[in-house]
């Protein structure tokens, strides 16, 4: 009877000492394995002197990044997990040590003016024709057409429809009349693109608003949109801004291409 009991209790000393293993082990596991690589992930932070901070307009040095583990429930949308994504990046807000980056705190499609650039608006009466889908962050070609030749082409290729569905007259010479007068107002084709891959900052519809796929933003591939484009505005350089000024008050129009 002694003898069963002492068994007993060395049993239960037993299962003690591995439910007391397999907790401490539990708790290594989830502390030096669990939280830091299955519930955490790598980002980019900012590294800069305590009380101190990086401005805005700022471009970021590698010695002002470093990667670190954050538990996936505090990781911002748009985060950054590469250094090589904001290496010479200009900064976008005033960041302080430890500050973990995101798209929106770094101008990663560098869509802010360097020091010889500027944001040029493009009144939409200058526009001959544009990309309904235009969003910003796009890339496009920019041609010249002659403004006047440009209305001409467009109203005269509206009347000549029109007057050839409502006479009621059908035919090979009918048609290719009306072709041939619609034809000889057309404006010569640009032999070449004026300007190409200039970036759209912004595209605004008519009361200021920005264009976007949906009210959540760009998520639906472009298929519907939170407006009508009317007006976009395009980062270009100086020099650049200076020409296009100077076609638009000679009456050029410009046919604005997404190629991005």
């Amino acid at each position: 009877m002694v003898s069963q009991r002492r068994h007993l209790l060395r049993r239960n000393y037993l299962f003690a000492f591995l439910i007391l293993l397999i907790g401490f082990g539990g708790l290594l596991g989830y502390d030096l394995y669990f939280k830091p690589y299955v519930l955490s992930q790598t980002v980019v932070k900012i590294k800069v002197a305590q009380d101190s901070f990086l401005p805005k307009n700022y471009e970021l040095k590698p010695s002002d990044l470093y990667l670190d583990s954050v538990q996936t429930k505090d990781i911002p949308s748009g985060v950054i997990t590469d250094i090589s994504q904001v290496e010479h990046k200009i900064t976008n807000v005033n960041l302080t040590n430890g500050s973990i980056l995101t798209a929106a705190l770094v101008d990663v499609s560098d869509l802010e003016p360097q020091q010889d650039e500027g944001i040029f608006p493009i009144p939409k009466e200058a526009i001959y024709a544009i990309n309904g889908s235009l969003r910003s962050r796009d890339k496009v070609d920019i041609y010249l057409v002659e403004g006047d030749s440009a209305d001409q082409a467009r109203n005269s290729g509206y009347r000549a429809s029109v007057a050839t569905a409502g006479d009621g007259k059908s035919g090979t010479n009918g048609s290719t009349a009306g072709t041939g007068a619609l034809e000889s107002q057309l404006p010569a084709p640009p032999r070449k693109v004026f300007l190409t891959g200039v970036t759209v900052n912004y595209v605004r519809t008519e009361d200021n608003n920005d264009v976007q796929d949906s009210e959540n933003g760009n998520t639906n591939n472009r298929f519907t949109s939170t407006g009508k484009v009317a007006a976009p505005e395009l980062k270009l350089k100086k020099s650049d801004g200076e020409r296009l000024g100077q076609y638009l008050e000679q009456g050029k129009k410009l046919w604005i291409v997404r190629v991005e």
